[in-house]
């Protein structure tokens, strides 16, 4: 059993047996468990995430275990590094570099801002991406389970995060090194979120690409 806490967040330590119990069920080698069921007395689930080229569904008998399947060829996202750092897992994890681009990132904001728009007080979860991507472009730094929770709750309300998204974004855009590139990209986005500006979510992308360009011709 091998314990990945690199900040020593605090881990409740009757769940380490339990997630060594969890894990021992698990027909793989390279299996971990990482989330609230590790640092918190109330959870709702137990993250399982197992490497594996199988597609065979995975099972255990814990009926708030809830297993995902990672492949091989996702070592290298962003989204793997996260969730590996603090956890404790069966056997060492496979490290892969990480692999991640500001396309990749434009497609988070996408996707995440309509759901904001959409569920607006139940947007914990579908957050996430958003701003493990944002943090990682604006610091470098990879944020961890415990990290990311403990951020995502500083916000009081979507309306926050709206804010923290017109904040951070054309920052980051402004950094990224090939601005002839992004300008001609955000025009031609703010071209396609033009006629669609009578829905919330695409009128605050139209906006945003405006900002982003403003940002990189004054930047």
């Amino acid at each position: 059993m091998i314990v990945y806490n690199p900040y020593y967040a605090k881990i409740i330590e009757e769940r380490i047996k339990a997630a060594q119990g969890l894990l021992d069920e698990i027909p793989a080698k390279y299996c971990f468990i990482t989330g609230s069921f590790i640092y918190k007395t109330k959870y709702r689930d137990i993250d399982i995430f197992v490497v594996t080229r199988s597609k065979k569904e995975i099972k255990t008998s814990n009926k708030k275990a809830k297993v995902t399947i990672i492949d091989f060829n996702n070592l290298y996202s962003l989204y793997y590094h996260s969730i590996s750092k603090s956890c404790i897992a069966k056997n060492i994890l496979p490290t892969k570099p990480l692999k991640v681009t500001i396309s990749d990132y434009w497609y988070v904001i996408n996707e995440a801002v309509p759901t904001l728009f959409n569920r607006k007080n139940k947007y914990h979860k579908d957050v996430r991406f958003l701003v493990l991507y944002t943090e990682y472009f604006m610091t470098g730094e990879i944020l961890d389970t415990f990290q990311l929770d403990k951020k995502i709750s500083n916000f009081r309300n979507y309306d926050d995060i709206l804010k923290y998204i017109k904040e951070n974004v054309p920052k980051v855009m402004n950094r990224h090194r090939k601005k002839s590139y992004l300008k001609r990209f955000f025009y031609t986005q703010a071209g396609f979120y033009k006629d669609l500006r009578d829905y919330s979510a695409q009128s605050f992308l139209y906006n945003l690409t405006h900002s982003i360009t403003r940002c990189i011709a004054h930047g």
